[in-house]
């Protein structure tokens, strides 16, 4: 990955070709599993909300766990105003916990965990959750106890950001089981992984573009 993230700008410079997919609820869908809304308050209104493609994906990704064991989706869409806000409130924790950063190592250092809505010189990116491609994804059993993944996803501001890392060494047998069920699971069906959050996934944005290999992506932003 050579810390490539979702806002490096040789992500942000694959073109997007549009292809006009809606945004479904998956509240209504009753193949998936929802759970609650995120611990950020703001999201509750479009959480649920993906691309009609990522929900098929997601379908299929189901069919493929086995009895008893479910995909349950923590967070998909978010609007460009949420994003924006949950990388001004991370920033501001990063600065304050690295004083020494200099502004533009800090930004970096953010965009490791939250995408960047826009560059420090006002340039707009096109974060892979305002796309609606992307989701946060874990598993459960059927009382819908999430499966050990090491951490919970809502303490990813909380732990040290490699305890984040899909392939974060010193795991418990369970922990790293999990974490590879899911990633398997969810490649199998054409998503891909970021690699600095185990329970982060695309299809169709420009992360999933330039993981795959394809010129474009076919999800840009797009407003509920």
């Amino acid at each position: 990955m050579n810390g490539l993230t979702p806002s490096s700008p040789d992500i942000q410079a694959i073109p997007v070709n549009e292809c006009h997919e809606p945004l479904v609820d998956l509240t209504q869908c009753s193949d998936l599993r929802v759970g609650p809304p995120p611990e950020c308050p703001e999201t509750e209104p479009d959480y649920c909300w993906v691309r009609q493609g990522v929900r098929d994906r997601l379908i299929q990704a189901q069919a493929l766990l086995p009895e008893g064991i479910y995909l349950r989706l923590y967070e998909g869409y978010r609007s460009a105003a949420v994003q924006q806000m949950l990388f001004v409130n991370h920033l501001a924790q990063v600065k304050q916990d690295q004083p020494d950063l200099s502004d533009q190592q800090a930004y970096v250092t953010s965009t490791q965990l939250v995408s960047a809505p826009s560059r420090p010189d006002g340039t707009i990116n096109t974060p892979p959750h305002s796309t609606g491609a992307a989701v946060d994804v874990e598993l459960v059993d059927e009382r819908g106890t999430v499966l050990d993944f090491g951490m919970e996803i809502a303490d990813w501001s909380r732990v040290p950001p490699t305890l984040c890392e899909s392939d974060c060494a010193g795991l418990s047998e369970h922990a790293q089981h999990n974490r590879q069920h899911l990633l398997d699971v969810m490649q199998r069906v054409g998503f891909v992984n970021y690699p600095q959050e185990w329970w982060h996934f695309s299809y169709g944005d420009q992360f999933w573009a330039y993981m795959v290999g394809q010129p474009v992506a076919i999800y840009g932003r797009v407003n509920r």
